[in-house]
Order: structure tokens, then C-alpha cells, then sequence
């Protein structure tokens, strides 16, 4: 089939690596890949490498008329059987007109929002959700059928994690106000305070570096807490750390908490939609509430000074990967995905 996986954002989130995981898992089921992309898209180089048909975009304005004019000619030449929405930036221009006379004949408009903001969801025909919990809300939003896929990664090899002399907490995720990153800052400062000794290495980059590196002078912390900027070689951190905390106070899915898992890296997680689901409490990593500093403290506390049970909980990690969200599994149900939708055309 003809399938077309749209994406009109240039940064190295979650949503812009899914939206490659994506094309992956079509060029693997052997579909005709047609990706839009904006030009300045970091992931340009791996889209090219896959060999897929590559649709650029200049300008990612949602109130420029042409933007919706240049899909609308695309959709006409591919004539796609299926098209992929990432994001609200592109699904809001599917709200012109002229898309919508285009696809007369329709191919059906498949949406993601990859976050909690789901206004453009209800002009989809159809939406994909990555939790249980976002699958029923989605549906109270949309009126209309929600396909649960969450979100997958690649079973790298197994490792035997051991922790280092002087442990090592990670985390990794855009700096953004909701990921919380002031809460682990304050959960360190508390870890420090009781006398635990660690290091903190958070990676990523955005809006909120310059309020949390100056957070981090006021808390005393500069010796022990390091940013590190955007992380090229993920499985290189995940094995450089012995600990991950994902401290967020929202978190649709949470692909990095995969990620760490894979890598059978015990996880600490805030208790979001998206990782409640993929942890077993007690089991494979620790939930604790949102924004509560001695809680999160208290979790890392567990786990820095138990790392046999630390390491045991991550193993399980990695089970529960294999089990739920590998890669294999993900194309399997993406093309299921594809063949009910474009069955009822």
C-alpha cells in the first residue's frame, strides 16, 4: 500500500523519534513510504537512508493557506491509501479545505497527538493512542474508533548491568517546565542532605536549561548534577547510568522509560498515564507521586542503596519489554492497524 506519515516539527523529541519508528516499521511491512518532513528535520539523513520517498516543507506555519495547498498536491500525485498525522501542527492543517476536497475519495487521515492536547483529534478519521487510559479518553474527545498502539523500541542486546562505585542517576527528556526537572533537582538536594552519595547527569536541551542550571547553583548541587545536552548514542547513556528517573508531571507514554528498560536500567517514575502502565511497582522499577520531593527522594534512596534489588527490578525491565513493546510486535499491530482502516474505505 501507498502510505503517507506526515511530521512538521524539527526538534529530537518523542514525538519526532516515533514519527521515524513509524516509518521503520511500514518500510519493514513493505508498504510504498511517502515521508513529510520539514527541511531543517535533524532526522533527514536516517529518512534518506531508509530509502523512503522524502516530501520537504520550508515553512511550518499552520496559517499559511500554501502549506495546505502544497499537501493537497501531494496527496493528488501519491494518491496515498492510508496517511499518518504526527503531532497537531500538521493535523491542524488538515483542517483547510482543500485537503479535505482532495481526499474526496478518501484516503483516511490516521492522527497522533503524542501528548495530552487533542484538539485537532476529532477532524481525524480515525486516532491511535498509546496507553489504555489515553485509548478511553481519546475516544470521549473524538467520537470516533481509537486504535491502542504504544509506543516500541529496539531489543538491543542484553546486558549485565552493574552499578558503579559512585552511582550514577539519569535522566533524559527536552527541559521543559513539565518534566519536572526542578523536582529532581530538589530530590538530589534531599538524597545529598541525608548523606547518599551520587552523581546526577540529566540529558536534553530547551526552554527551561537556564532556570534549572541557576536552580542548580542555589541548591548546591553544581559538583554533583550535570547537563549534558542533546544525547546522540542513547544506548552509550542508558549504559553509562544506574539509575534512570523519569520525574515528569505529565507523560502521555514516555518512550524513554522503554529505552531505559531495554538496557535493563532500573527505572524511578513519577506516577504518570503512559509509565504506570509499563512499570509493576515494586517489581520492574518504582512509582512515586508527581511533584512530591521527598517521595521521589526516597525511591532513588531505595534503589542506591539496594542495587541487588535495583538490578533485579531492571532485569525485569527488560522481560517486560520483550513481552509488550518490542519492535516485531509494534509492525505486527501497525499493520493491522492499516489493513481494518483501509478495509472500510
Amino acid at each position: 500500500m501507498i502510505v503517507l506519515n506526515a511530521m512538521l516539527a524539527s526538534g529530537m523529541g518523542g514525538m519526532e523519534q516515533m514519527s521515524v519508528t513509524y516509518i521503520k516499521a511500514l518500510v519493514q511491512n513493505g508498504h510504498e513510504v511517502h515521508a513529510l518532513y520539514m527541511a531543517d528535520s535533524p532526522y533527514l539523513p536516517e529518512l534518506l537512508a531508509l530509502g523512503v520517498h522524502v516530501h520537504l516543507m520550508k515553512s511550518r506555519s499552520v496559517l499559511n493557506p500554501l502549506n495546505a495547498l502544497k499537501i493537497a498536491r501531494l496527496l493528488r500525485r501519491i494518491k496515498p491509501d492510508i496517511v499518518f498525522l504526527h503531532g497537531n501542527r500538521v493535523m491542524r492543517l488538515a483542517r483547510y479545505p482543500v485537503i479535505r476536497h482532495v481526499l474526496k475519495s478518501p484516503a483516511p487521515l490516521v492522527g497522533k497527538a503524542h501528548n495530552f492536547d487533542c484538539k485537532h483529534l476529532p477532524i481525524m478519521d480515525y486516532s491511535i493512542a498509546t496507553t489504555r487510559y489515553w485509548q478511553k479518553e481519546q475516544a470521549k474527545i473524538t467520537g470516533k474508533e481509537v486504535f491502542y498502539l504504544p509506543n516500541t523500541v529496539p531489543l538491543t542486546p542484553k546486558r549485565t548491568p552493574r552499578f558503579h562505585d559512585v552511582p550514577v542517576i539519569g535522566a533524559m527528556s527536552r527541559l521543559h517546565i513539565n518534566k519536572a526537572y526542578d523536582t529532581l533537582l530538589r530530590a538530589a538536594k534531599v538524597l545529598k542532605e541525608r548523606g547518599v552519595t551520587f552523581q546526577l547527569i540529566i540529558g536534553g536541551d530547551g526552554p527551561e536549561k537556564e532556570n534549572l542550571t541557576a536552580l542548580r547553583h542555589e541548591l548546591g548541587l553544581d559538583n554533583i548534577v550535570s547537563f549534558i545536552g542533546w544525547i546522540k548514542d542513547k544506548e552509550d547513556f542508558y549504559d553509562k547510568i544506574d539509575i534512570f528517573c523519569l520525574s515528569s508531571r505529565t507523560e502521555p507514554f514516555g518512550t524513554v522509560v522503554l529505552e531505559a528498560m531495554v538496557r535493563s536500567c532500573p527505572v524511578v517514575s513519577t506516577d504518570c498515564a503512559g509509565p504506570k502502565e509499563m512499570i509493576e511497582h515494586g517489581i520492574s522499577g518504582l512509582i512515586c507521586p508527581i511533584d512530591v520531593v521527598d517521595k521521589m527522594a526516597d525511591a532513588l534512596e531505595e534503589m542506591l542503596k539496594d542495587p541487588q534489588k535495583a538490578l533485579k527490578m531492571g532485569q525485569k525491565g527488560r522481560e517486560a519489554v520483550e513481552k509488550s513493546y518490542a519492535f516485531p510486535s509494534f509492525c505486527r499491530s501497525l499493520d493491522e492497524l492499516i489493513q481494518r482502516v483501509v478495509s472500510k474505505r
